[in-house]
């Protein structure tokens, strides 16, 4: 059962080939249905620990979240959510995009919420920082298409000065508010200058929109210790998912993409704490305590490090 489900899930071998590798490896012949009851009897097995990481998580003090689209059965459709903290995720399923449940999972939750702009987060009770990685990449984005906009310009080069100038400091000293807080009053005079400005392009007043609405909660991380102002751990996670998407979209019951996700979350659980999955999985470890038992005292503490943080300069400097 370990073998099957490392080969299907974590390695992107479907079941059909993964039965056919258990013949051709160890001469272990199953019928087809019985690789499905094989998976599923693992993944009940795992639900204690899967529900473990859902009350936990939410009592850690920085979250990530993120969402993409997925295709079932019949024409059906919905979404997967990732939340991700420095050492533990977790992926849901629910047939909308609507955000309602989230303000119920998020109730335990006193930290800071890490998102990109989808505005169904703004209406969630809790501090937020909005990724400063996807406003750089919009913006990149817009300039491409649109060369000749000098008002928009402008906004990218004000943009990226003001964030070469943070993302200096983070590189020096990391994610420490006392460092970072002597940015404040340039983010106050941007942000002030942004709203007080009448644009004539379409783009630019766009953009004016987004930082009058949101422009504070891309700044959060200047307030706090160990903030990331960026998404990557939720990206990262979500990535998994997509790999496994490719395979199965369009083919997936509500059931049997659980199912996946029950195991992702350990998997992935696993892998942000560096513990070998196949080990992991060998060891018949299913609490939390026994899983951090099995990552590297010094492993865990860089993943909670916040000078451990991968800094993207070449999306500002691109700016």
């Amino acid at each position: 059962m370990t073998w099957c489900a490392y080969f299907n899930a974590v390695c992107g071998a479907n079941l059909s080939r993964t039965r056919r590798s258990l013949g051709d490896l160890f001469e272990i012949f199953l019928d087809h249905s019985k690789t499905y009851v094989l998976k599923r009897y693992l993944t009940e097995s795992y639900k204690p620990l899967y529900e473990e990481v859902c009350h936990a998580i939410v009592r850690d003090p920085i979250l990530h979240v993120d969402e993409t689209v997925v295709h079932l059965r019949g024409g059906a459709s919905g979404y997967v959510w990732v939340l991700c903290s420095m050492d533990k995720v977790v992926y849901l399923y629910k047939p909308s995009r609507e955000t309602s449940f989230l303000a119920e999972l998020l109730a335990p939750f006193n930290g800071v919420l890490i998102s990109d702009f989808y505005t169904g987060y703004d209406s969630l009770n809790c501090a937020q920082q909005k990724c400063l990685v996807h406003l750089v990449r919009d913006i990149d984005d817009d300039l491409l298409r649109n060369p000749l906009d000098k008002e928009l310009k402008t906004i990218a080069s004000n943009v990226g000065t003001l964030l070469r100038d943070i993302i200096q400091s983070v590189d020096r000293y990391g994610l420490r508010k006392r460092h970072l807080g002597k940015h404040k009053r340039s983010v106050s005079r941007f942000l002030q200058s942004m709203i007080s400005k009448t644009f004539v392009s379409d783009l630019a007043s766009k953009y004016q929109k987004r930082f009058q609405k949101g422009g504070a909660k891309m700044f959060t991380f200047l307030d706090h210790d160990g903030v990331p102002w960026n998404n990557n751990n939720a990206e990262h996670a979500i990535k998994r998912f997509a790999k496994h998407r490719r395979e199965g979209d369009g083919r997936f019951t509500e059931r049997t993409l659980k199912e996946y996700l029950v195991l992702a979350t350990i998997f992935e659980t696993c892998e942000f704490n560096n513990v070998n999955v196949l080990k992991f999985l060998l060891s018949k470890e299913t609490s939390l305590a026994g899983l951090f038992k099995m990552a590297k005292r010094k492993d865990r503490v860089i993943l909670h490090n916040p000078d451990h943080l991968p800094l993207l300069q070449s999306e500002i400097q691109s700016q």
